[in-house]
């Protein structure tokens, strides 16, 4: 979303993934919530050119949320995450990378402050992400 926005945080990230230093992975459900965020600001054909546009790009490869949907559920059922933040953790933890979130939230930041998780979490605002 932070790219799409244009924001500092997006640009900053841009040039690392057009040089292809970094391959992200995310899901459908991850394209589902962007898509929805554009649509209210913006319409539903922007959000379909949007989507569209970044799955044409090949600036990450895209997963089937069902592969995370356990994880995701035990995650959901031990922490006050989102539902979307759980399978994103669950996917992370899944193909043993990352998750990289554009900034730290409040419930994101309880949640480390109980207990680490099984993967990194890190964030764009961190100047080390």
């Amino acid at each position: 979303m932070e790219i799409v926005n244009g924001s500092d945080l997006g640009m900053g990230l841009k040039p690392r993934l057009e040089s292809g230093a970094m391959l992200p992975h995310v899901t459908d459900l991850n394209l589902f919530e962007l898509a929805y965020l554009v649509c209210r600001k913006e319409g539903p054909a922007k959000a379909t050119e949007v989507v569209g546009s970044l799955r044409k790009a090949g600036y990450f490869e895209v997963h089937d949320v069902h592969a995370f949907l356990d994880d995701a559920a035990r995650l959901k059922c031990g922490r006050a995450l989102s539902t979307v933040d759980c399978i994103t953790i669950a996917a992370g933890e899944s193909l043993a990378i990352p998750v990289l979130f554009a900034r730290h939230e409040r419930e994101l930041d309880a949640e480390l402050k109980k207990g680490k998780f099984k993967v990194d979490l890190r964030f764009l605002t961190d100047s080390n992400s």
